[in-house]
């Protein structure tokens, strides 16, 4: 069975297509329903060294069913440990054999299974080849939360695995961050040479919105900083004792395919526009994603996508930073507990080709989540972030 918009580019998948168990994996945007083992036994012979990233969120062994305690869940996840074990240990093997050289895996747990699961993939992988172990704040404290003993639980954990770790080749991501007030001159005459250069403190010329002005400004936004003599390189250290000679003009210091060291009073002379980054198309101060997460909102994602699937959902902008960090556009990705379709709606709209597997019956709702992504009337999740207007194709089997 076919799902297709028409759009130029791609072409829609003919009936023929759609019932060979193969024939869109490589090229990808497949959906498949069926056990996660059983269809990737058939679609290894085609995806094996072919997959970017994978993306799995599985059930996470909690031992509770459903309905336990009163708590909704969307799924019984009432399985014993070794069962649960015997249901994901073959997958990881497998994970490894449909990998690029380049490629890597993410696997998504909260405490019940995590540590377990990082040994298996040491054994797997190899323990070298674990990237991160990244805590996401997954929910928020209120006054209605249950109350149990010990600490809120927040936190869930993606654990990062490459393939191989010397071919891997990720992207380097920055987030928002407040401007940072430790940046407190202002470069009066940058036009002039280096050595003319004049400072006053930033507090008189910024206004009254300065971290607007700081991140507009960012080039003339400078600070100072002690230059370590056990850290920093001979000629670094050079430099900072010529400018403690000569405190009063600005010393620079050449560096073959680096940015240079300016340095002043004896201390290195830091600009701001270093730390200010386009993200998502707003020019903002930055600074390097960590492996703590706390930034990616989850309240009000139930609905995300145009279908409802409450307490297991994961929020767009979530699966759209691992693709960020993990894949380019044209990588194919592979999610085989794919739940409502997250991934598979994510990596479209970020122009990756994408596989996407999944036994029970949202399959449904993952296809009429993808239909409408094809179409264009999914204004949810990353649709903004990523310019989506719709376009593409996709393959569905059932």
């Amino acid at each position: 069975m076919t799902t297709a918009t028409p759009r130029p580019d791609p072409p829609s998948s003919s009936e023929a297509e759609a019932t060979s168990p193969v024939a869109s994996a490589a090229l990808g945007n497949l959906l498949v329903q069926g056990d996660a083992a059983a269809v990737l036994a058939e679609l290894e012979p085609e995806l094996a060294g072919q997959v970017r990233c994978i993306y799995i969120d599985p059930p996470y062994g909690t031992g509770l069913k459903a309905d336990a305690g009163g708590v909704e869940r969307p799924y019984d996840d009432d399985l014993t440990h070794d069962a649960w074990w015997a249901m994901m240990r073959p997958l990881l093997p497998r994970f490894h054999e449909l990998l690029r050289a380049d490629g890597s895996l993410f696997v998504q747990l909260d405490e019940h299974q995590l540590d377990y699961m990082k040994v298996a993939l040491d054994g797997v992988f190899g323990r070298n080849a674990l990237l991160n172990r990244i805590t996401v704040a997954a929910r928020s404290p209120s006054s209605f939360s249950t109350v149990n003993r010990g600490v809120f639980k927040s936190s869930e954990y993606l654990l990062w695995y490459a393939r191989d770790r010397r071919a891997f080749t990720g992207q380097a991501l920055r987030v928002p961050r407040a401007p940072d007030r430790a940046y407190g001159l202002w470069l009066e005459n940058p036009e002039d040479a280096y050595t003319q250069w004049r400072f006053v403190p930033l507090a008189g010329v910024c206004g009254p919105d300065r971290d607007a002005f700081q991140v507009k400004h960012a080039a003339r936004v400078c600070r100072l900083a002690t230059i370590s003599d056990r850290k920093a390189g001979k000629a670094a250290v050079a430099l900072k004792a010529a400018s403690r000679a000569e405190p009063a003009r600005v010393h620079r210091l050449e560096r073959p395919e680096r940015p240079p060291i300016y340095a002043l009073r004896g201390q290195q002379l830091l600009f701001y526009d270093r730390q200010v980054q386009v993200i998502d198309g707003r020019r903002a101060a930055s600074r390097p994603l960590t492996d703590i997460w706390t930034d990616i909102p989850w309240e009000g994602i139930a609905h995300e996508g145009g279908v409802t699937w409450r307490k297991g959902k994961k929020p767009e902008r979530l699966i759209r930073r691992c693709l960020q960090l993990a894949t380019v556009p044209g990588d194919l990705v592979l999610d085989c507990f794919l739940g409502s379709g997250t991934t598979a709606a994510v990596a479209h709209k970020m122009g990756r080709r994408w596989v996407g597997i999944e036994a029970g019956p949202q399959i449904a709702l993952a296809r009429q989540r993808l239909d409408a992504v094809v179409a264009g009337v999914d204004a949810t999740g990353v649709t903004r972030l990523e310019r989506w207007k719709g376009g593409g194709a996709f393959v569905c089997r059932t």
